[in-house]
């Protein structure tokens, strides 16, 4: 038994996927998710009961820039064989890297942090519907920045997710305007984890701030406890963009 768990082999990948045709990320019966097709496409060509567990479950629709996963090999494999057998997915997954990493290494438990982008565009466009949220309301920007401290450091986001509890801590919550694009925004928040949902209510929120119908006392009630849940955006606006270890 000690020389199988010796020979064993932990495999780490990064993967980028365009959510819009996926259930998300968790396995589905009889639907298309992300885990789905790659466990699925390693299961037949290495012949072993591969289970991968992903650092975020992220949600139908929603997008990773920078997804990271592992697996669990008893027969080991060169690295070089894995990444041509990942090649072989479907093209709205790409695993960008594969590494082997200790095998006590736990790919959530050591985790630090995750950073998403949410990409809002205000206005329409045919090309990117599936990758924002196209927003027909006016943003008042000012108002919004004003209440991004309000979220910082540690907090109950109970009020923030659709059915977790508990604390979470959000390390960074800014408001970017891209360049010569005066019709996009994008939200970029870290934390050291997130409740179902949670980015996604905060988002929603905010846009809520935004066009005045809520103000401070709303969120400062809310993150209390005492307050209620407003709305929650829609999925395609958001990106896992990086989990940090």
């Amino acid at each position: 038994m000690n020389s199988i768990i010796q020979s064993a082999q932990n495999i780490k990948i990064e993967i980028e996927y365009d959510g819009s045709n996926f259930f998300g990320w968790e396995i589905q019966p009889e639907k298309r998710t992300i885990r789905g097709e790659i466990e699925k496409l390693l299961k037949n060509t290495l012949n072993e009961d591969i289970k991968l567990v992903g650092a975020s479950r992220t949600d139908t629709g929603v997008h990773a820039l920078a997804q990271i996963a592992n697996f669990n090999l008893i027969t080991p494999s060169p690295i070089s064989k894995i990444k041509g057998i990942l090649l072989k997915l479907p093209r709205d997954i790409y695993v960008k890297n594969v590494s082997q990493v200790p095998l006590e290494f736990n790919i959530r438990k050591n985790a630090k942090s995750k950073v998403y982008f949410y990409r809002i565009l205000l206005g329409r466009s045919p090309l990117l519907q599936k990758r924002v949220w196209e927003y027909k309301f006016k943003l008042d920007i000012k108002r919004v920045e004003e209440v991004l401290p309000l979220f910082l450091g540690m907090h109950r986001f109970d009020l923030f997710s659709y059915r977790d509890e508990g604390e979470c801590e959000i390390k960074q919550l800014e408001l970017m305007k891209l360049k010569n694009k005066s019709n996009e925004v994008i939200f970029k928040i870290e934390g050291n984890r997130f409740l179902h949902k949670m980015v996604r209510m905060i988002i929603g929120t905010l846009t809520e701030v935004g066009r005045g119908k809520i103000g401070i006392k709303d969120i400062k009630l809310a993150l209390e406890l005492k307050g209620k849940k407003f709305l929650c955006a829609p999925p395609q606006g958001l990106y896992l963009k990086e989990v940090k270890y």
